[in-house]
């Protein structure tokens, strides 16, 4: 944006030297080289400020914009050979026009490229106040050369300056609809004002002209630059104090857009800094939960090795059917068997036994004779149902074992 504000006032300059040039060939005044000697040094002026040079130039087909300096050599070597005798109005406003044309092309089409946020619409009208000022300028130069020459070279040219004051009153009108700097009613006072209200009667007589006649006049030739020349001003202060708005539209945006990321910077940072710590605890959490996974597992396994020596013990004591039934807590019911037989046995004198026999060798006693019993109920289709002390309880006939 700051290229396009110092390339505006190159543009400014420009434009002047060219419109002092058609008047100092036009032969107005022996003044006229003095006045455009001091243009060339403000066109230097405007070329020195520029301390930036647009990087798209330097690849230009054309070798006069490839740099600051080259431009200054094509535009120094047209001063040189400018001469009052042999130069023509119609060459020099083809010889500017294509340098003020080039780097305004260049200036609209990045001033389209520049906008975001709120700040567009103060470029439409910065681009549009441009074009205007290019436009009065052609207007400027176009009315002087009709008044220094007495007519236009060709109709080319008359149609070109109509077409200039046409697109500068649209562009002016419609950028009103988007900035409030711009006022249409400042140009109506302009156009009242004194010092400008003849460049409406020096339209209308070009506008009316006959392309036979000879309007030469040194007089409205100078009033038309003059005038035409106080309406350029105004359209460059305008345009920059419409420059001076983006800049400071877009500083403020920059200023937000720079605020939002310092808060994702933050956020990030912070996100990264729990990384870590998160981390630390999840493989913590983790460790734990199989640890404890570890215990459950165990745990889980004696269980169910408890539960397999209980049910061994609860088998030892009661029938399968029926430890599975008080297993399940359903309700053990008397049954009906229509051929069994049972048969107790006990110890003879087991209680005297007792008394004359010592705990340990009383114990010995009965495991021989039990493991006895034991095998040989192996061989015949018999049930244990209980021993206790010396009580030995077996069953055997038609039910299930």
């Amino acid at each position: 944006m700051m290229k396009s504000i110092a390339l505006g006032r190159l543009l400014f300059n420009i434009q002047k030297e060219r419109d002092m040039s058609i008047l100092y060939i036009s032969r107005l005044g022996l003044g006229s080289k003095t006045f455009l000697l001091a243009d060339y040094d403000k066109t230097d002026q405007a070329f020195e400020q520029m301390w930036t040079w647009p990087v798209e130039f330097t690849t230009n087909e054309m070798k006069q914009f490839r740099s600051k300096e080259n431009l200054m050599s094509y535009i120094n070597l047209h001063r040189t050979a400018l001469d009052i005798t042999t130069s023509t109005t119609k060459s020099e406003i083809e010889f500017y026009n294509g340098i003020v044309e080039f780097i305004l092309d260049w200036m609209i089409f990045n001033i389209q490229g520049t906008g975001f946020g709120n700040v567009w619409k103060t470029l439409v009208v910065f681009q549009k106040i441009t074009w205007c000022t290019l436009d009065a300028g052609a207007e400027r130069a176009y009315g002087s050369l009709f008044f220094a020459n007495g007519n236009f070279p060709d109709a080319g040219m008359y149609d070109e300056y109509l077409n200039r004051i046409s697109r500068f009153n649209h562009n002016f009108k419609t950028s009103a609809f988007f900035s409030d700097l711009v006022d249409t009613s400042t140009e109506e006072n302009l156009d009242s004002n004194t010092y400008t209200s003849a460049i409406r009667v020096l339209r209308t007589e070009i506008r009316y002209y006959n392309f036979r006649g000879n309007y030469s006049s040194i007089v409205k030739a100078q009033a038309y630059f003059d005038n035409t020349t106080f309406r350029i001003d105004y359209l460059y202060t305008l345009q920059e104090s419409l420059a001076k708005r983006v800049i400071l539209n877009m500083n403020d945006t920059l200023k937000d857009i720079e605020l939002q990321v310092i808060a994702y910077v933050v956020v990030a940072v912070i996100v990264i800094g729990a990384c870590p710590v998160i981390m630390f605890f999840s493989e913590a959490l983790t460790s734990h939960m199989q640890t404890y996974s570890k215990v459950l597992m165990k745990a889980s396994s004696d269980l169910k090795d408890e539960q397999s020596k209980t049910d061994s013990l609860l088998y030892q004591m009661l029938p399968k059917p029926v430890a599975d039934r008080l297993k399940k807590n359903s309700k053990v019911e008397s049954e009906f068997f229509k051929s069994a037989t049972i048969m107790f046995t006990s110890i003879v004198d087991f209680n005297e036994l007792t008394t004359k026999m010592s705990p340990l060798a009383l114990v010995d006693l009965l495991n021989v004779l039990y493991t006895a019993i034991d095998d040989k109920l192996k061989m015949f289709d018999v049930y244990k149902v209980e021993t206790i002390n010396d009580t030995y309880m077996v069953a055997s006939g038609n039910f299930p074992m």
